[in-house]
């Protein structure tokens, strides 16, 4: 076995432990009474903190380390993300109705085919199988898969719960959201050319980001929710055909249509692993706060998560480093 071969197993082997890890701890929290109220009070902590800290904090630095001619170079994966997570989105709709589905499993199967986990998963994963170089294009393929997923999601499932739709706060919650806030203020250090010291960013990526991306994943394995696969198999079929099949295929044809090196350009390997990643932990925040239907919602997050990493994962990082 190469060095590169049990390099990458040690890289996935990261990521797979600490959300097996994640998800041993919300079990242990639900079996054991003791240990409920100390697990659900760090989660909930860990869940504020990622949103207001972290993220903000991974996209500020993945960003604002780059001139504008690089970030200019790479600012195509923001339009390869929303491509690829609108298409998937649509496609997911016409079917449904096509097929005469509920709107309430049209919308579940439509978010959950088109939005994929690229922050809480996605993040992490790309800093352990590519390296801190990546995050940059990852931060804004991220962006361009959740703006959209955030003004989507939120007005669905309102409209789905009979509710009214206020368009100035939902434009106020989007452009005021952290992470979003983040960008905006990285990109104005980019655009006046005032990059922050060197060894700032080195201490990130050796100090600060490991630490962050170990606690991201331990809450993407808390947050997911163990349930019966068996009434939920069709949904299951669907999900996992868009985002394991059709996303990382649209985001394939996309990067060849833009002329972009697998090798040598920035924007491809990022782009393709976070196409391929599962459904996003935001679809199930939604599901609990509307009231919506949390089993098939945590289903459809779950075994996607368990099949990404133990099949997807370990194949598209093989093909990546090669």
């Amino acid at each position: 076995m190469g060095v590169l071969t049990l390099e990458l197993l040690g890289k996935l082997s990261y990521v797979l432990v600490l959300v097996i890890a994640g998800i041993c701890l919300n079990w242990a929290g639900q079996r054991y009474p003791t240990l409920r109220l100390p697990v659900t009070r760090f989660f909930r902590f860990l869940h504020a903190y990622t949103i207001i800290i972290i993220l903000p904090v991974v996209v500020f630095f993945s960003i604002a380390r780059y001139s504008p001619a690089d970030v200019l170079g790479f600012s195509n994966s923001f339009a390869i993300g929303f491509l690829v997570s609108g298409i998937c989105f649509v496609v997911s709709v016409m079917i449904s109705k096509r097929v005469g589905d509920s709107r309430e499993r049209t919308v579940a199967l439509a978010l959950n085919s088109g939005y994929m986990n690229v922050t809480y998963l996605g993040f992490p994963v790309i800093y352990a199988v590519l390296g801190s170089s990546a995050l940059g294009p990852a931060a804004l393929y991220a962006m361009g898969v959740g703006i959209p997923h955030v003004i989507l999601g939120t007005v669905l499932l309102t409209l789905l719960s009979k509710r009214k739709v206020e368009p100035r706060a939902l434009t106020i919650s989007v452009i005021s959201f952290p992470a979003v806030f983040a960008l905006i203020a990285a990109l104005l250090f980019v655009v006046f050319s005032a990059p922050l010291p060197s060894s700032l960013y080195t201490s990130f990526d050796q100090y600060v980001a490991p630490v962050f991306f170990t606690l991201m994943l331990l809450l993407v394995g808390y947050q997911t929710t163990i349930t019966s696969p068996k009434q939920y198999k069709d949904e299951l079929l669907s999900v996992g055909a868009f985002r394991f099949v059709v996303s990382p295929v649209l985001a394939y044809v996309f990067i060849v249509a833009l002329g972009l090196d697998i090798t040598r350009d920035l924007t491809p390997k990022p782009a393709l692993l976070q196409s391929s990643m599962p459904p996003a932990v935001f679809n199930l925040v939604l599901a609990h706060n509307f009231k919506r239907d949390t089993k098939l919602y945590g289903a459809l997050m779950f075994y996607p998560t368990l099949f990404f990493l133990f099949v997807v994962l370990p194949l598209l990082s093989t093909f990546l480093a090669a």
